[in-house]
């Protein structure tokens, strides 16, 4: 073998070996990240997202993050959402947060529950998100007068109608357009490149029971 042939089989090798590297590197950064909550610069298991528009009109903390049983009103606690122009439903997991910023997962949304249940259903579902083709962006707003569905752990379906969809600065506050007794569904997905909330509105038409 030539001197030539050999340096390029060294270098492939080397090449080979950095990849596999980096590829464990990220593993182990991406399971810090799932394990303590903690983001990590350019790994972006969990990143964090700005929901301070609404912080005027919301208290997000600890008992909107982890409420009791009795926040989640009759029907069990939501675990995934159907959006009208998509077939594939989203998980819904609980607020992750790390001091005074709030996480959020790519492909999930992310449960704050702020206000207490209404006529024995959700009071005021937030479910905020990174922006995405796999959640919401400006691109895939669903339309007024469609339907969004929400399973719950008891096999119960919330039905919603979006009244509103729109794309606002992150620095801009925002108010809902909550009249305090339907059951308001309120959808924040951050997009961070355009420094944007990409937002849907939607009020609680019925609660239907799902066929096991």
């Amino acid at each position: 073998m030539n001197s030539a042939k050999r340096t390029m089989l060294i270098l492939g090798r080397l090449s080979l070996f950095s990849l596999c590297g980096l590829a464990s590197a990220y593993i182990l950064a991406s399971g810090y990240e799932s394990i303590y909550n903690r983001p990590l610069p350019f790994v972006r298991t969990i990143a964090a997202v700005n929901l301070s528009a609404f912080t005027h009109v919301y208290q997000f903390n600890t008992v909107s993050a982890t409420p009791k049983p009795t926040y989640y009103g009759d029907f069990g606690k939501p675990v995934t959402l159907k959006l009208p122009a998509d077939s594939l439903r989203l998980n819904i997991v609980s607020a992750l947060a790390d001091g005074s910023s709030w996480l959020a997962r790519p492909s999930t949304l992310q449960l704050l529950i702020p206000k207490p249940p209404r006529n024995g259903n959700i009071g005021v579902a937030f479910l905020y998100c990174r922006s995405g083709f796999r959640t919401i962006n400006a691109g895939n707003l669903p339309s007024s007068g469609q339907n969004i569905f929400i399973d719950t752990d008891q096999n119960w379906r919330y039905v919603y109608k979006v009244v509103a969809a729109h794309a606002f600065s992150a620095a801009e506050p925002y108010v809902p357009s909550d009249n305090g007794s339907t059951g308001l569904l309120l959808i924040d997905c951050y997009d961070q490149s355009n420094s944007s909330n990409i937002i849907v509105e939607a009020d609680l038409l019925s609660v239907q029971g799902i066929e096991t």
